[in-house]
């Protein structure tokens, strides 16, 4: 330390100098100790931020995977066991064995490697391809297998892994020389048994099956000359490791599968040498060789039908009964003589046909391989149609081990569906053993079979209630289990002009005794007989604290909702957003127990089969979702990844709950985004992102990314913006009015409570929806400085023709239902249609608009754009439209560099008109097409 010693005579001048030193001294401590500034946000740092994903527990909890990656590069697969974590370099679609002392998973080739490949114009079958890798996580080891093409584990006794590996051909030509007339197909199939490494290799192998409980693989093989093709079928048994033929032939083999055990086998085979090839079902068990048992012939096989190879195979539970796919017998097309030239090729519409020529295109290769299902009772050697020509669907129960089935036959409703956009069928019940149909229900939508097939279950829109029916089919004993509960079981927040859709059901007792039902808050216990007293088991609490409850189940196979054990409730505060889990048990009398809530939202939770362990994810706005495991009490939780910690370095945004009251006095919600660093007195720009509601989405966790379509609302508040994103609820006829009331109102509500909001320098951003809205308020309001619509709909009259290209169906059903919510046609209403068309009021515009409409968007037609573009640029108003080639309605997720490249665009819009940045060369000049790929004008 150092001192100054001074006469206690001295003089005001030497004071001075003594305090000026003292200072000097402590300046440069002071000066240290000064925190780092945070660094704002830059596009170039997206490439830097990672994601995390298909988190998965192994059987007893011990381990614990996921991947994680960044936003463009290679990944890694993490294994963590407790106390430490292992990284496989570009591991990816890891299972973990049974016997969870090991874990399989595919390894990508280098993203540079693939990149390369494609410079050198390699073909798509020859591109680098997957390797396998094996890592026995006790010993520590790693084995990795090249050109996989897949892999298989089962269930259980995963003693064994069954992968394919693509066979290497000689292309010298010195194989092919040696054997003219020998051609094997097919790959290698390994076969790796764990505890040893010891490895069994079959060639030309084309099909392969692991049964369930992991006792047996069945392959088959496959090798040609120039006039027969030999196929055989082998089964090899993982306990002993020994292989067994079972059988040959000539002729091809398709769809190999078992029954749980193992112990019973089917499979389709043709011995047709034409393309058009006609299969026949065989069946075997116990390592016997298989008998033919259903072909085109058999009874109850309709005239002119086969089994499929493009239909489902596959046993029930109990191994019983075999369900397949038949359909009609291919056969040979005649020859063609004909140029194509000579061909007609045109489209026929007719006014008389269900799906409109789009939908027919779209669905053109589903429907040539669409089969009907039917089931081949293996005890009594009987076959029996379920499926056909009018009843397409059909719903089984117990795992395919109940003898009552659900048909569905929406034919009568699909012409009328196009304006409706209803679902409506009428629903038969099919005895699984004699294949009798009975018709129990018409015109319904939202019905379900308990698991036991006592009941059919469905809600009735009219008014409002559930409804159950015996399924001995008595229409005298149709019980109503809802009408007269003082609650709704419908959506109450639905706006739409169209019948609110039910709140569904957590699930059915293991008895059919009682079904779940939610209303909005809580669940309610029924009797599908109407024998007894529903009784609301959560006892109003959801209700009472305006929280919803829902079932979480965590056995996928689960039928049922187990009764006498206590399971999860996943719990949402609608005041707050914050989020958590109450414990009940079903079957009890007591109170649901409180077991977490917090401000965050948690997801992807998954429970060890074995164990009382789980993982999950949860987030809110400065957290990312990383992993973490607990037990099921959520005690002792610990954070497993850590996925992006130099967001630390970063200024974030913040988010506040916001409400007001609307033009029309209707309460809102919203919610506003804010600069971690915000300075109150400071003027900020604020940017006005909608839909529809949001405000739920509080404690989202939005990661640095580029744009597929919208704001990155981290991004922008780091950045110095404001992001405000209002709730928005609707009036029948009037959707841009309804926008209009809750934005503006909404934007006008935080200007009169915020001193640090820029009233002058405030935008808007909307995508499809969203966009529509944005196009329609600058139609309306001046108060905007800038505003970018993402695939707009900006005339209603031209739209409401118009088709959804993705699936090919009219967009009619929209305006006169579902969300633009004119509800009438627009022969009806045609007013209605062109006031809330943005194209009718661009006169009135004085915004300067950024679109984006690309030229394969599915959903709203990409003229929908242009017109409003060509028109803002007929009235000379500031427009300008981004149309990316060949991307759909939001960009790919894997289109990078137009990610980027709109978010650079969307950004530099909105930096020039809310933060008086120079205007870009792009927006000044434009880019011509003579220069297009070469320059950007940013």
């Amino acid at each position: 330390m150092v001192r100054f010693m001074f006469n206690k005579n001295f003089s005001p001048f030497l004071m001075k100098i003594k305090i000026l030193l003292s200072v000097l001294l402590l300046l440069p401590g002071f000066l240290f100790a000064q925190p780092t500034p945070k660094k704002v946000l830059q596009i170039e740092d997206f490439k830097d931020w990672n994601v995390i994903s298909n988190g998965n527990i192994s059987y007893n909890g011990d381990y614990i995977s996921y991947e994680r990656a960044p936003q463009k590069g290679d990944g890694n697969l993490i294994i963590y066991d407790g106390n430490k974590s292992d990284t496989i370099p570009r591991g990816y679609a890891a299972t973990f064995g049974a016997e969870n002392d090991f874990i399989v998973f595919k390894i990508r080739q280098p993203e540079l490697t693939v990149r390369q490949a494609k410079k050198d114009k390699v073909k798509k079958d020859k591109m680098p391809q997957d390797s396998l890798g094996i890592y026995n996580i006790k010993k520590e080891e790693i084995y990795k297998f090249s050109n996989l093409k897949s892999y298989k584990l089962p269930e259980e006794n995963s003693n064994w892994v069954a992968f394919i590996s693509e066979t290497v051909r000689d292309t010298t030509g010195i194989e092919k020389n040696a054997n003219k007339r020998k051609k094997h197909t097919g790959d290698d199939l390994i076969l790796f048994k764990i505890q040893n490494g010891d490895t069994s290799v079959f060639r030309n192998v084309t099909e392969y099956h692991y049964s369930k409980l992991g006792d047996a693989i069945y392959f088959s093989t496959q090798a040609e000359d120039s006039v027969h093709t030999l196929s055989e079928i082998f089964v090899f048994d993982t306990e002993n490791g020994i292989n067994h033929k079972l059988f040959t032939t000539e002729g091809w083999i398709k769809r190999i599968v078992s029954n749980e055990t193992g112990e019973k086998y089917a499979f389709l085979c043709s011995q047709d040498t034409v393309k058009e090839k006609v299969y026949s079902l065989y069946y075997g068990e116990n390592l016997t060789p298989p008998s033919k048992v259903l072909d085109k012939y058999t009874s109850g096989v309709p005239v002119g039908w086969s089994p499929s190879e493009n239909g489902e195979l596959y046993f029930s539970q109990d191994g019983s009964k075999l369900y397949l796919g038949v359909a009609e017998s291919p056969v040979p097309a005649p020859k063609d003589t004909l140029l194509e030239e000579d061909k007609p090729k045109l489209d026929i519409w007719n006014w008389r046909d269900e799906k409109l020529q789009p939908q027919q295109k779209v669905e053109a290769e589903n429907e040539k391989k669409r089969t009907f299902l039917g089931v081949y009772h293996v005890d009594l050697n009987r076959y029996i149609q379920l499926a056909d020509i009018k009843i397409k669907e059909i719903s089984t129960i117990q795992k395919g081990n109940g003898n009552v089935g659900l048909g569905a036959d929406n034919t009568p409703y699909l012409r009328a569906s196009n304006w409706t956009g209803e679902n409506l069928k009428d629903y038969y019940l099919i005895d699984v053993e004699s294949g009798i149909k009975r018709l129990v229900l018409k015109g319904k939508s939202w019905v379900r079979l308990s698991p036991h097939g006592k009941y059919i279950l469905w809600y009735e829109p009219a008014d409002s209630s559930y409804y159950s029916l015996p399924s001995d089919v008595n229409l005298q004993d149709t019980v109503s289990l809802t009408r007269v509960l003082p609650v709704s079981f419908y959506n109450e927040w639905h706006d739409s002009p169209s019948d609110p859709r039910p709140y569904g059901i957590a699930g059915w007792s293991q008895d059919d005794r009682f079904v779940y039902i939610y209303d909005r808050y809580d669940i309610w216990k029924l009797d599908p007989s109407g024998e007894r007293v529903p009784v609301n088991i959560t006892k109003a609490f959801g209700r009472r604290n305006n929280t919803r409850l829902r079932y979480l189940k965590l056995d996928k196979d689960l039928e049922y909702i187990p009764q006498t054990e206590s399971v999860l409730l996943s719990a949402t505060d609608e005041r707050t957003m914050s989020r958590g889990f109450f414990n009940i048990q079903f079957n009890s009398l007591k109170d649901i127990e409180y077991v977490i809530m917090d401000n965050y939202i948690f997801s992807d939770l998954k429970k060890a089969k074995k164990a009382d362990k789980i993982i999950f994810r949860k987030q809110d706005i400065s957290t990312y979702p990383d992993f973490w495991t607990s037990n099921l009490e959520f005690k002792h939780s610990k954070k497993i990844s850590e996925t992006n910690p130099q967001q630390g370095k970063y200024n974030w945004a913040s988010v506040d709950l916001v409400k007001w009251n609307s033009f029309s006095g209707e309460e809102l919600k919203g919610l506003l985004y804010k600069p971690e660093n915000l300075d109150p007195g400071r003027k900020y720009p604020m940017i006005v992102y909608f839909y529809e509601r949001s405000s739920e989405s509080l404690n989202q966790h939005y990661h640095p990314s580029p744009s597929r379509s919208v704001i990155n609302k981290t991004f922008y508040a780091s950045n110095g913006y404001l992001v405000f994103v209002p709730d928005i609820t609707y009036k029948t006829g009037y959707p841009g009015q309804s926008a209009f009331n809750a934005i503006v109102s909404g934007t006008q509500y935080l200007i009169h409570k915020y001193n640090f909001i820029n009233k002058d320098k405030i935008g808007l951003q909307g995508q499809s929806w969203g966009g529509y809205q944005t196009a329609y308020l600058v139609t309306q309001t001046d108060m905007f400085a800038a505003a970018m619509a993402g695939a707009p709909v900006s005339n209603m009259t031209s739209a409401y023709g118009g088709i959804r290209w993705q699936s090919g169906k009219s967009r009619m059903f929209q305006y006169e239902h579902t969300q633009s919510r004119i509800g009438g046609t627009l022969w009806d209403k045609p007013l209605l249609y062109i006031e809330n068309s943005p194209l009718f009021s661009v006169p009135k515009i004085n915004t300067p608009l950024l679109m984006m409409h690309n030229d394969d968007d599915g959903a709203v037609p990409w003229y929908q754009g242009i017109e409003l573009f060509v028109a803002m640029r007929r009235l000379n108003k500031p427009a300008w439209l981004l149309s990316y080639n060949n991307e759909p309605h939001n960009l790919k997720e894997e289109s990078w560099t137009n990610r980027i490249d709109l978010s650079k665009r969307m950004f530099q819009f909105f930096n020039h008109y809310l933060k008086g940045e120079p205007i870009p060369e792009w927006m000044e000049k434009g880019v011509p097409a003579t220069e297009k790929g070469e320059k950007t004008g940013y």
